[in-house]
């Protein structure tokens, strides 16, 4: 055998062992198991769904009326936000907001004016408006 020869058997061997291992972990790599969407949220009859976004609360502000029960219906759909949980500051009221659930806060406004919720971290922020 010459030299020449050789020489492109083993820079043919080099190329296909860069090649195999350049591309054998795409082709083995698994395909990604789709997630399960997360159900969508339960509102009880009479309560006011309150979608929580990237950007908030949605709606962000709502109307209520002095003395009459109102129950809001929080829903969380994923962990992609810091509202782990729903603060009432002015009420004492703290609910955790587990992804995916739909949390269910009765209240009963006992004065007009705005009422204030807000996430844990005082990042997101809504309102009532108790007339």
């Amino acid at each position: 055998m010459n030299i020449k020869r050789l020489l492109l058997i083993l820079l043919l061997v080099i190329f296909g062992g860069l090649l195999v291992w350049k591309f054998a972990p795409l082709a083995l790599r698994k395909p990604p198991v789709p997630q399960a969407a997360a159900p969508g949220p339960h509102v009880p009859p009479g309560a006011v769904l309150v979608n929580i976004n990237m950007v908030g609360f949605d709606p962000e502000t709502i109307d209520a009326k002095v003395g009459q029960p109102l129950k809001l219906a929080f829903f969380r759909p994923n962990a992609n936000n810091c509202a782990r949980e729903v603060v009432f500051p002015d009420l004492g009221i703290e609910k955790k907001l587990p992804p995916g659930e739909t949390v269910v806060v009765e209240i009963t406004p006992q004065k007009t004016g705005p009422l204030v919720f807000e996430c844990g971290m005082k990042m997101l922020k809504g309102q009532l408006i108790v007339r």
